[in-house]
């Protein structure tokens, strides 16, 4: 008669207990809740959702702030090469024409440019002797 009462005991058990429960040894599991459509969401998923929605226009907004920083620096950034291209090429031709400029006055004057050479040369050497 003991082992009905313990069948009688399970028997009990078993219909105490909600369909989802699993009973194993006569101990009583909880069923782990699956996410379903029915379940309805816990708070921090609110908290999460809520706080998506909220920051959702900020980062649209940061977005559009980036792209139009990236099109100034890059508008920016082509307005500076072309005036360095455009600077560059005075630079060169300002250089050509002193070049040309000094090899005319070398051939007018080939003394006077010997002379300012030799002067340039002791000048520069008395200059460096007195920094040592």
């Amino acid at each position: 008669m003991p082992s009905n009462t313990s069948n009688a005991n399970n028997t009990a058990t078993n219909t105490a207990t909600p369909a989802n429960d699993a009973v194993v040894n006569g101990i009583t599991h909880p069923a782990i809740p699956f996410p379903t459509g029915d379940n309805p969401p816990t708070f921090v998923e609110q908290v999460q959702t809520k706080t998506a929605e909220a920051v959702k226009p900020a980062v649209e907004k940061l977005n559009v702030i980036k792209e139009q920083a990236a099109g100034k620096l890059a508008s920016g950034a082509n307005q500076a090469l072309s005036k360095l291209a455009d600077h560059s090429e005075k630079l060169y031709i300002n250089q050509v024409k002193l070049l040309d400029a000094c090899r005319i006055q070398v051939r007018r004057q080939p003394m006077t440019m010997l002379g300012l050479a030799v002067a340039t040369v002791v000048a520069l050497g008395v200059l460096f002797r007195q920094s040592r």
